[in-house]
């Protein structure tokens, strides 16, 4: 062994520099996060209303998701700083500060609460014809966000639904706007939770320099499917977000009414939905844009949010097709809301 060491010593002590480098960056992780093209989903293998069974539909209607990496090994992040269709950049505000695993907890509550605000808005807009279609909902508080010096961290999550809180002279508050004016008092007060096994409490306290708890929470709708009619089952996917929210809407709505709206064209896009109707802003533009025109897309709606606004999702669609030679007369399609997109498809006729 020694002859052994003797002899290759000083070329293993060359070769382990480059050894371990190499390791270094195969492993080490960053707090960036990479975007890449992904591919489209039909909506109809996420979500299936019992309804309309014999009804044909020619075309197809499409969510369009995205490659995501938070915090990619170096090696990971160098590949992509080669590929013209990748995007990247440094994690910044919550993000920053949440592991992977509760980056991916917040996704799969957007993706679920996206699909009850779609079923919610299609379902309401069909009912106008329909007086057999009835929804209804309950309206929850959430817990959405978590600041790392919120009291017990770990033994509140994320989707945890808040019932109330202890306030001021022995108040019981459950509205948000209400929290401020009766937590004036003390500095820490006692929150009532409920998750999927339990309901819970734990005294909260306010950070020293910030003067809050620590703790976001947010308002929810949530389907009540034993008063919902036609019935409806959500299969399970491993693809997480709100910004299938649109297209989700628009197929559910389709499997509710007698005529076809996708008139046998392959509809993709992107896009949250709002309780109102409204479409919201999303991220990763360039990465679906590419991704719904490789898949031989007919029409692709986009958010348009303001024409004046630098970063509106349409205006940066528009930069992408530009950058990536794709003509979007009559392929890109700017959507303010649910209703644009359903005027759009019945002006196709």
């Amino acid at each position: 062994m020694n002859e052994l060491t003797k002899k290759f010593g000083p070329y293993l002590k060359v070769l382990i520099i480059p050894y371990l480098f190499f390791m270094f960056i195969l492993i080490y992780q960053i707090d960036y996060f990479v975007h890449a093209p992904g591919g489209i989903s039909e909506v109809d293998s996420l979500i299936h209303v019992e309804y309309n069974e014999d009804k044909e539909i020619e075309g197809s209607i499409s969510s369009t998701f995205i490659m995501s990496i938070n915090r990619p090994t170096f090696f990971q992040f160098l590949i992509s700083e080669f590929s013209n269709y990748t995007y990247s950049n440094i994690l910044t505000g919550s993000n920053a500060n949440y592991s992977n695993s509760e980056i991916a907890k917040i996704s799969y509550l957007d993706k679920a609460t996206s699909v009850n605000a779609a079923i919610i808005v299609a379902y309401l807009e069909a009912q106008k014809n329909n007086n057999e279609i009835e929804i209804d909902y309950d309206i929850v508080t959430m817990v959405y966000g978590k600041a790392q010096y919120l009291s017990h961290y770990d033994d509140i999550d994320f989707g945890d639904e808040f019932l109330y809180l202890i306030g001021d002279g022995g108040v019981e508050v459950s509205e948000l706007s209400e929290i401020a004016a009766y937590t004036q008092n003390e500095n820490s007060y006692e929150f009532h939770f409920r998750n999927s096994f339990e309901e819970y409490s734990k005294i909260i306290e306010k950070n020293s320099e910030t003067g809050l708890f620590g703790i976001t929470l947010k308002k929810y709708y949530l389907v009540n499917q034993e008063e919902t009619y036609p019935r409806f089952t959500e299969r399970q996917s491993n693809i997480g977000g709100p910004s299938g929210g649109l297209l989700q809407t628009l197929a559910v709505y389709n499997m509710l009414i007698s005529e076809d709206i996708t008139r046998g064209l392959k509809i993709a896009g992107t896009g949250t939905i709002n309780y109102d109707g409204t479409v919201g802003y999303i991220g990763g533009v360039e990465q679906k844009i590419t991704t719904a025109y490789l898949n031989g897309v007919d029409v692709f709606f986009i958010p348009f949010l303001d024409e004046n606004y630098y970063y509106d999702n349409y205006l940066e669609a528009l930069r992408a097709c530009e950058k990536f030679g794709i003509d979007p007369t009559g392929w890109l399609v700017p959507v303010s809301s649910f209703q644009d997109a359903l005027d759009y498809l019945e002006g196709r006729s």
